[in-house]
């Protein structure tokens, strides 16, 4: 019998193979839990420790796993009519009764085997509430806190999903829940309007987990970067070159492209089809763009873009720039710069460090000085962050008789410059993914971006120097990376133009 956790469902809702391999995948293939999902869940204690200092609630103690005695444990705090409880259980055990909705009852096995399911969720905090239930003249509804700065669709759908429990166990509809977001945000949720997705949800998730196989794999960069199951995922798609390794392609094209009976990278970079056949999520430019980038792939090499003639400043010294920041406490804290001289063959890296958080305006002036030394050198960095970044700090802590726009249009973005002029054979278009492709390593392999954020604060918090040294030499290599990358597109586009 399946124990439908909210957790579960809630790795369904962001992906299903993920949900599935939590279940019943061999853990020796799963990756340690990343030292930034640590970082997020040590924060998120924080901002329940927050809301417990104004207003404080009483925790519900049980053996870790054992739901049905956590379950009886918060049912006795709720028949005593304690305000607020905290880490409480919801736990609903068959047979119980299925909801009369059209969703529910067209599927008649889903609805069997998710009626002979036990379902579990955990609330951050129960709230009483003036409204009658079984036990008397109050009842129950869900607080959820979260990191998030909008009440995302899965935070609502789990907000549902509680509110149904809530519902069968008080024996009363709970007032709406509430989600307590970043930055003091509240948000009521309509639980009315999240029902018939819920239940749709809660089938197909059932259906998933009920395969004999895992889903099918999809790489989604930004959802994937902080599962555990990363690499393993990566390397069956890699191994069957999987067309959501392709950049551009979305779960949603990924969905037209089959329907065109388009299921390997060899059909995308070949086939040919005029536009009238081309559904509406794959229009022509789109085609174009994805086809391109799967010939590139294929065949594993840069394809120029029509028409691009990009213009890549240069000059006698040029300044790369590269920034890390510490988002939870909004603070950039490493201002990199290397100095490439090419009259004089020198490379100076710069570290310009922010040792507390509070010093981000002494770098900022050390920053300000050091390219005002190179008045007439070209900023080079990869994203728009550090020039969103410079206008920030202008805002924020001024000039001193300098003009924004002048610094700014010092500012030279290689990677706008790559995406622009020339397609590449690579699976990502970020920093790491092309310089890699043209053999760059960093010296600390394996560290990334969301790891220097946790280096910082293990600094702030142990002083342990070899921390920071750690971030500057991964910062370091970051702006060797960009320089590269120029260099590269520099010697690309000469080639170009003189076949």
């Amino acid at each position: 019998m399946l124990v439908l956790t909210d957790e579960l469902l809630l790795n369904y809702i962001r992906c299903a193979r993920r949900a599935y391999l939590n279940l019943y995948g061999d853990r020796s293939q799963a990756e340690p839990e990343k030292a930034f999902v640590q970082k997020l869940r040590r924060e998120n204690q924080q901002q329940i420790f927050s809301v417990r200092q104004d207003h404080p609630t009483q925790v519900v103690r049980y053996p870790r796993g054992d739901w049905q005695t956590g379950y009886h444990n918060t049912l006795s705090l709720m028949e005593q009519g304690v305000e607020r409880i905290e880490r409480g259980v919801l736990w609903l055990a068959p047979p119980w009764q299925l909801p009369d909705f059209s969703v529910v009852q067209s599927s008649n096995s889903s609805s069997s085997q998710l009626s002979q399911s036990t379902l579990v969720s955990r609330p951050t905090i129960l709230v009483r509430c003036p409204e009658p239930s079984r036990w008397g003249n109050w009842s129950y509804y869900p607080v959820n806190i979260k990191l998030g700065k909008r009440p995302k669709t899965e935070y609502k759908l789990i907000a549902t999903f509680q509110a149904f429990l809530l519902t069968q166990i008080q024996g009363c509809l709970p007032t709406d829940p509430l989600l307590l977001l970043r930055e003091g945000k509240e948000h009521r949720v309509n639980c009315a309007h999240w029902q018939t997705q819920l239940w749709t949800t809660l089938m197909d998730c059932l259906a998933a987990l009920a395969q004999s196989q895992a889903p099918d794999v999809f790489i989604s960069r930004q959802r994937c970067s902080l599962c555990s199951w990363q690499t393993a995922c990566q390397t069956v798609a890699r191994e069957t070159q999987h067309l959501s390794l392709v950049p551009g392609i979305t779960p949603s094209r990924y969905g037209a492209l089959g329907e065109l009976g388009i299921t390997e990278l060899v059909q995308l970079a070949t086939v040919e089809l005029p536009p009238e056949q081309l559904p509406e999520s794959l229009t022509p430019s789109v085609w174009q763009r994805l086809q391109q980038q799967a010939r590139s792939l294929f065949h594993q090499e840069p394809i120029p873009l029509p028409h691009a003639q990009p213009t890549i400043p240069q000059g006698p010294i040029e300044l790369y720039f590269d920034l890390e920041a510490e988002p939870e406490r909004q603070v950039d804290f490493l201002f990199g710069v290397l100095c490439i001289n090419h009259v004089q063959q020198t490379e100076q890296f710069y570290a310009l460090v922010a040792q507390e958080p509070e010093q981000e305006f002494l770098i900022w002036q050390q920053f300000l000085a050091l390219v005002d030394r190179y008045p007439q050198a070209p900023i080079y960095h990869f994203s728009p962050y550090e020039s969103d970044t410079l206008r920030r700090m202008s805002r924020r802590y001024g000039l001193a008789n300098r003009s924004i726009q002048s610094l700014l249009q010092r500012c030279v973005d290689i990677h706008a410059l790559i995406v622009q002029s020339a397609t590449l054979p690579v699976e990502s278009y970020s920093l790491k993914a092309i310089a890699q492709w043209l053999r760059f390593t960093w010296r600390d392999q394996g560290l990334s971006g969301d790891q220097t954020v946790c280096l910082y604060d293990e600094w702030l918090e142990s002083g342990d120097r070899t921390k920071l040294e750690t971030i500057i030499r991964y910062n370091e290599d970051d702006c060797r990376a960009t320089y590269k990358l120029k260099a590269w597109l520099v010697e690309f586009w000469q080639s170009q133009t003189a076949g």
